[in-house]
């Protein structure tokens, strides 16, 4: 199952941000890619391109399909997103009971996307424990985990390597990101320094921190056509091949259709 989910033990980590550039990175790779985004906040879409008007998502539109491939929208990149939407209140509530009450609905909703060579979906969960984390660790997907090289990122790794956070099962699958690396700082040396340690080869990668990456975000344009020469592209290109040599099915597709915005 091509399968890979992002979260994160606190907010501001730059999660939703590094979702929308693997899917970039991985999309140069030759993959097909679908994001989808789980996080209320509903800004996947806008890093992928989308305008603010955009309401349309999984959540408002949960009673209208079973099927959630008719509802991936195409974004200017090309990568298919299934966004949140702009939800009320209770559909949100709504949403989060019916991730509780039935284990195997992210399943059967993913399984006809997750289970076609060649398609990778990337999906973007709330910071925190979440009723969408726990629905995603019932999955067979990989887990990144992403972390900031800061004393409060570090204060948090025992809580995350614990199996009653991720579960057993998810943590044998479990890797590790240090994003907004600053190599002036020397705390944030350090911090990545003892990740590095005390993660081994779960350590799936480090980003650097680059000013263009925001910059990118606010001209809704990906960093990769942004700043081409920018130190952070090769970050993500590593950590994008990582991902597709432990993905040996995500070659090898027959294109999907998007619907259009």
């Amino acid at each position: 199952m091509n399968l890979v989910y992002l979260m994160s033990p606190k907010g501001g980590v730059g999660r939703t941000t590094l979702t929308a550039n693997l899917a970039f990175a991985l999309q140069r790779l030759g993959h097909q890619v679908v994001a989808l985004d789980l996080d209320c906040q509903n800004s996947l879409r806008l890093h992928l391109g989308l305008p603010v008007s955009e309401q349309r998502g999984i959540v408002p539109g949960l009673q209208h399909s079973s099927d959630w491939r008719s509802q991936i929208m195409e974004t200017p990149s090309g990568v298919g997103l299934l966004p949140y939407g702009e939800a009320s209140q209770t559909q949100r509530e709504s949403f989060d009971a019916l991730l509780r009450q039935d284990p195997e609905f992210l399943g059967q909703r993913l399984g006809p996307l997750v289970n076609q060579p060649g398609c990778i979906v990337l999906v973007d969960l709330p910071s925190g424990p979440s009723a969408a984390l726990e629905a995603m660790k019932k999955t067979a997907g990989i887990s990144l985990v992403v972390m900031l090289a800061d004393g409060a990122s570090a204060a948090t790794l025992p809580l995350v390597e614990h199996e009653s956070y991720l579960g057993i099962d998810a943590r044998k699958s479990a890797f590790y990101i240090v994003n907004q690396v600053y190599i002036r700082s020397r705390l944030n040396r350090d911090v990545t320094e003892f990740f590095e340690q005390r993660l081994g080869a779960a350590m799936l990668g480090r980003v650097h921190r680059d000013e263009a990456v925001p910059e990118a975000n606010a001209s809704q344009r990906s960093v990769f056509e942004y700043a081409p020469a920018s130190a952070v592209i090769q970050d993500l290109e590593n950590i994008a091949r990582s991902i597709s040599r432990m993905l040996p099915e995500a070659y090898g597709h027959s294109a999907m259709t998007f619907s259009q915005n």
